[in-house]
């Protein structure tokens, strides 16, 4: 029988699909909760002097708080990122 004091952690996702028709959308309390998890302000993580390791690393952690799966920072880093790039739609050519 399960112990009932044990609280099963999430399983860590193995990767993660960003839409790139997604865009980086966020809301204050999640750039507040960015900052508390890794330190560094949006800025710093997805700036023109940002790696670009931390710039997928912010997206798929964003993308991840968003879809209600806890996840810290370093956990994150081992997560495969997948970038879907929407079609072009041919019917709206040039506009």
């Amino acid at each position: 029988m399960a112990d009932p004091d044990v609280i099963p952690m999430p399983r860590q996702p193995g990767m993660v699909t960003i839409e790139s028709t997604d865009g980086v959308r966020f809301t204050p309390n999640e750039l507040r909760r960015l900052k508390a998890e890794t330190g560094r302000t949006m800025t710093e993580l997805l700036g023109p002097d940002a790696d670009d390791g931390d710039r997928m690393q912010t997206l798929a952690w964003l993308h991840l708080l968003r879809e209600g799966t806890p996840i810290q920072w370093d956990a994150c880093g081992d997560v495969a990122i997948e970038i879907k790039v929407a079609q072009p739609d041919p019917t709206n050519a040039g506009r």
